[in-house]
């Protein structure tokens, strides 16, 4: 279950993602030695990262970040998600609706000690979205930008209640494609929430 805090205010500054320090547009045709595979099998395709079943690759540049942003497209109409992963976290966006567009979301822990899988609500039926994803002490934040335009239409945050460490990963299932990364060091900031932001109770 989720609870829906609705307040006024703008989407503070901070939220939108400030210089990144690394990043990747997989212009290539092999994924390199920037990246280690630590589960399934990880390749590029049409320029564009992807992966079997439950496969995970991580971006050594990123070791010690905690904040990505990555273009999610899905292909045809199984089930299929994108997921950040945040040292132990896992941050994703997925399709299971038959249709071809993002109908659920989810927060997880490797620990398996907290986590939700959500339905998305409000938002347009699409088949393309960037996903931002930051862990900050124990509060995991995901915004998700389905026109692309740089400012995400939904904002979610998940507290965990324990710390999940740093770097970043990519994971996928099914045909989805993942591209266009950049990630950061995300620092810790005051904002009022904005009328999108929806918490998910523990």
């Amino acid at each position: 279950m989720h609870r829906q805090i609705v307040a006024a205010g703008l989407l503070a500054t901070a939220a939108a993602t400030p210089a990144f320090a690394a990043s990747d547009t997989f212009n290539r045709t092999t994924l390199g030695s920037d990246w280690v595979t630590v589960a399934g099998s990880t390749y590029i395709v049409n320029s564009a990262y992807a992966g079997s079943d439950s496969s995970q690759a991580n971006f050594i540049p990123a070791k010690k970040d905690n904040e990505a942003s990555v273009l999610v497209r899905l292909n045809g109409t199984g089930l299929q998600f994108g997921e950040i992963v945040i040292g132990n976290a896992f941050i994703k966006i997925q399709s299971q609706n038959g249709t071809g567009t993002f109908d659920h979301a989810g927060f997880k822990s490797t620990q398996f000690i907290s986590g939700t899988f959500f339905p998305l609500t409000g938002l347009p039926a699409v088949s393309t979205a960037r996903l931002t994803a930051r862990l900050i002490g124990t509060v995991a934040t995901m915004e998700i930008d389905t026109n692309l335009d740089g400012w995400p239409e939904k904002t979610y945050t998940h507290d965990f209640g324990m710390a999940h460490g740093s770097g970043i990963g990519l994971r996928t299932y099914g045909p989805v494609r993942m591209d266009n990364l950049r990630t950061n060091k995300a620092v810790a900031a005051t904002v009022a929430p904005a009328d999108n932001h929806v918490d998910l109770a523990r």
